[in-house]
């Protein structure tokens, strides 16, 4: 099982730490550990952009994206295409007004004197233009919006993803001593051959991962799995054709390197 997505963004950005499982399984799946760089790289660029000129979108963009995320038509005039100046700071004096969906002050004053009469007097409720700093950071902000928007529709375009093809599958079996059950997957990522185990078994003590012949019954070890998903590389002298039965057993802290003897499941890869 890879690492989500979203994980590896909050890590990228600072904002989380890698636990010891995520660590271990970066150090072995290239496929997670080159999507984190390519964020860490993203993130790096955009933090170090701060003198970048923004401009305005061409046209059809904010279209292209209220119809990919089916938005209200509410919103479905451009944002960015009202004529009105809604800053005074000269430094976005450039950039159009949002349009309002408020109602302007005069009709304003116009619903409180149909409702409450002459004797109620209308206090104006006037839109600050310059004190609040609003105009000066709401260009980034609007252009974090829009790079976070872009980023989601066609994130998959911007960073390529591993090439992955799943080369055989194995239903694990439990041994008469063992309610448990399991899987194992076969895969070549990026020329790379790794074999996922899933494993659901009662918990406690060391489990380990082998490959085993079965015309000679030769093992070969693959490490110990870690919780109930383990993911293994596969050194490419490695023959599966030959070593195509996979086990997980139960092993005793004894510093013994061999198979102890007590199999939790295992299961034959066959080809898909």
């Amino acid at each position: 099982m890879h690492l989500d997505d979203e994980n590896l963004t909050m890590v990228a950005l600072g904002e989380r730490d890698l636990d010891g499982e995520e660590r271990d399984h970066l150090s072995q799946c290239r496929r997670c550990s080159g999507e984190l760089d390519a964020i860490r790289r993203l993130v790096t660029v955009g933090r170090a952009a701060t003198d970048v000129e923004l401009v305005a979108p061409a046209a059809g963009v904010w279209q292209a994206i209220h119809t990919e995320l089916a938005l209200s038509d509410v919103v479905v005039e451009d944002p960015l295409s009202g004529p009105e100046q809604l800053y005074s700071d000269p430094s976005v004096s450039d950039i159009p007004a949002i349009p309002s969906i408020l109602p302007s002050e005069t009709e304003a004053e116009a619903e409180a004197d149909d409702s409450a009469g002459e004797s109620a007097p209308v206090t104006p409720i006037h839109r600050g233009r310059g004190g609040s700093g609003f105009g000066r950071w709401w260009p980034m902000a609007a252009a974090a919006l829009f790079v976070g928007i872009v980023t989601g529709v066609v994130g998959t375009q911007l960073w390529p993803t591993a090439t992955e093809t799943v080369l055989a599958q194995a239903a694990l079996e439990p041994f008469p001593n063992w309610q448990a059950s399991g899987s194992a997957q076969l895969a070549e990522v990026d020329g790379v051959r790794e074999l996922v185990v899933e494993l659901d078994a009662p918990t406690g003590g060391l489990r380990e991962v082998w490959l085993i012949d079965p015309e000679t019954s030769g093992l070969l070890s693959l490490g110990l799995m870690d919780g109930t998903t383990g993911q293994f590389k596969i050194p490419t002298e490695v023959d599966v054709s030959r070593y195509s039965v996979v086990d997980v057993s139960q092993e005793p802290d004894d510093g013994n390197p061999g198979h102890s003897g007590d199999s939790i499941v295992r299961g034959e890869l066959h080809d898909t």
